[in-house]
């Protein structure tokens, strides 16, 4: 395709933006507090499912992975239908806002529920519980997280100020890393008289200031800006929409992206709190708990300090060659995990964040912000703005990797012979084959990230010119 000139309100051999294409701090801020509820959204349930539910309640690994992994089925189908109901909406607030608002709410809503399970209940019972109780909190986080992705996507159509606008985002998720991982810890704390009871409290506190509280604050405070321009276009067909962005190469290739990231990286996570627990502490659940936490707070230091840095060198190599040199580093960090989770010295563990960190940053700051270079692309393609539809992809490939983690953790676990009723007494080598699980998931996530990401195209030139195309063909917005 010829290129044409640059637009004139952009700066091609500066990382400055112009006035015009600035986002507000407030709106910033914003958005970035989105982000917080987001990641909750996506983890929580599997940093407190997995211990309240087959560590307590005693639920098989294997019904637990498919309790998890029936939700995701529903949003291959809920993700795409949201986005295409949150492209073709129109209402005085705009097409995202009020989804947010409402998806918010009912996300607090279920999140508390899942923790409501009866005691005594036999493992069926408990299974077709969890199974209902998620089915409701995703299908309400889909209503909260496809058209808040898509407003993400919308803030502005600068190549370099998406990614400054996806800083404050990847800013506030990593203070949800941070909280996440005491979350199962504090449902051990005294106050409660047993972990059961501690996640009722702790997930009714979630649901009502993270997800009900913080989820409604993009809804109030940031505006679309494409809204003037999608309200002249006509209605977008779902199956037509899916359809083209499956034909897309860029976007094929960022969903290979996230979803060797997070499926693999999940399974390494997933597992992770095993060997910590079964390896590294000698089966103290108590104290495995506390060094994962631990961990993770550690991937939150990192992520606040990795984030300045992660803009910088995006800002100086382009999103392409920036994500390149992450992920070469991520595949160092994933061979590393063999060696520093070991019993001789368990604090070791904590170089995990250091060498590994600097992956979730760049897929929580960079990743979003190429995806909205990738909804100018689609719209010179199609002539219409389809950020819903991309963004249910999105999410959608972010909630499957790590709903697949728990089925195939569960597999992984079910094969190797792990059972939590056996504590350290497990047969034979099943500690080492979990640990070989782990450290290989940890190194093929960036490996397939790398070979996605050859074949990405959208370079920072190629972004520039077709903005100029867009704005010559409809105008700025």
């Amino acid at each position: 395709m010829e290129s044409q000139p640059a637009s004139p309100n952009v700066a091609p051999s500066s990382v400055s933006s112009c006035a015009t294409d600035r986002v507000p701090l407030p709106q910033k801020l914003a958005i970035g507090v989105g982000g917080f509820p987001f990641f909750t959204s996506s983890m929580v349930v599997q940093y407190m499912a997995q211990p309240i539910y087959q560590i307590v309640l005693g639920l098989n690994p294997l019904l637990f992975g498919i309790a998890m992994t029936i939700p995701r089925v529903w949003d291959a189908f809920s993700d795409p239908i949201m986005g295409s109901i949150s492209d073709n909406f129109r209402s005085r607030y705009g097409r995202r806002r009020p989804f947010v608002f409402v998806g918010a709410i009912l996300s607090g809503i279920g999140f508390a529920a899942i923790w409501m399970v009866p005691r005594g209940w036999s493992e069926g019972a408990m299974f077709s519980y969890l199974v209902a109780a998620s089915l409701f909190y995703f299908t309400a986080t889909t209503i909260f997280a496809v058209p808040l992705t898509s407003l993400s996507f919308e803030m502005t159509p600068d190549y370099h100020e998406r990614t400054r606008v996806m800083a404050f985002w990847g800013f506030f998720a990593t203070v949800g890393n941070f909280a996440i991982n005491w979350y199962a810890p504090a449902t051990h704390w005294s106050i409660f008289s047993d972990p059961l009871e501690g996640a009722r409290w702790v997930g009714a506190f979630i649901g009502l200031f993270v997800f009900a509280g913080m989820g409604v604050i993009p809804a109030l405070f940031t505006r679309e800006r494409f809204y003037a321009t999608a309200q002249t276009q006509a209605k977008i067909g779902l199956f037509t929409a899916v359809r083209q962005a499956g034909s897309s190469q860029p976007m094929m290739m960022l969903v290979g992206l996230l979803l060797a990231l997070n499926f693999c990286g999940s399974i390494a996570g997933s597992l992770a709190q095993y060997i910590v627990i079964y390896h590294v502490c000698a089966g103290d659940i108590a104290r495995g708990l506390y060094l994962n936490a631990l961990n993770g707070t550690g991937f939150a230091i990192v992520g606040f300090a990795f984030i300045p840095v992660i803009t910088w060198l995006s800002n100086r190599l382009g999103k392409r060659r920036a994500m390149f040199t992450v992920l070469g580093m991520a595949t160092l960090g994933g061979f590393s995990k063999w060696f520093i989770f070991t019993p001789d010295h368990p604090y070791l563990l904590l170089l995990d964040a250091v060498l590994n960190g600097p992956i979730w940053v760049a897929l929580g700051v960079m990743v979003p912000s190429m995806l909205a270079d990738l909804c100018d692309y689609d719209e010179l393609r199609y002539g219409q703005r389809r950020e819903g539809v991309i963004s249910a992809v999105f999410t959608w490939i972010t909630k499957l990797g790590l709903s697949l983690t728990f089925l195939f953790s569960g597999i992984a676990l079910t094969v190797s012979g792990f059972s939590e009723k056996l504590g350290l007494a497990q047969p034979e080598g099943t500690l080492t084959k979990m640990r070989l699980l782990f450290t290989g998931s940890s190194v093929l996530a960036p490996l397939l990230g790398l070979l996605c990401l050859v074949f990405y195209t959208i370079t920072e030139k190629r972004a520039r010119e077709i903005r100029a195309e867009l704005e010559a063909r409809r105008g700025k917005v």
